[in-house]
């Protein structure tokens, strides 16, 4: 199985549930993982033969930032299904993390992880 991956990609965006998450936007980091069968383009080096990730970075960013969700978990399959819709994978995973969640506690980042596939 092929991949491509689109790691780590750093957005402001709305997303929570508390009122002051709805005011300020904050920082999300998306990851996206695309699986082919295969991909044409490592035999034949066009761009024609595999999907092009500035396509996908900028859907993605499109998700983040022009709209407003209550969970991460809503966020991440709206990717991952807009993902399936524009590319040739045939299997999809998105980790989207919010750094700056409000949590009382000390954590590195909180995360959900969405798998689709055709």
């Amino acid at each position: 199985m092929d991949k491509i991956i689109l790691e780590n990609m750093q957005f402001e965006g709305i997303c929570g549930c508390l009122p002051e998450e709805k005011l300020k936007p904050q920082c999300f980091v998306v990851t996206v993982v695309l699986f082919y069968d295969s991909i044409p383009a490592k035999e034949t080096d066009k761009l024609s033969d595999t999907d092009d990730y500035s396509v996908v970075f900028d859907e993605v960013k499109a998700i983040v930032t022009e709209g407003e969700y209550n969970l991460i978990e809503f966020m991440a399959d709206l990717i991952a299904k807009r993902c399936l819709e524009i590319t040739r994978a045939v299997r999809t995973e998105v980790a989207v993390s919010k750094p700056d969640a409000p949590v009382n506690g000390v954590f590195d980042t909180m995360k959900v992880v969405i798998e689709r596939e055709r």
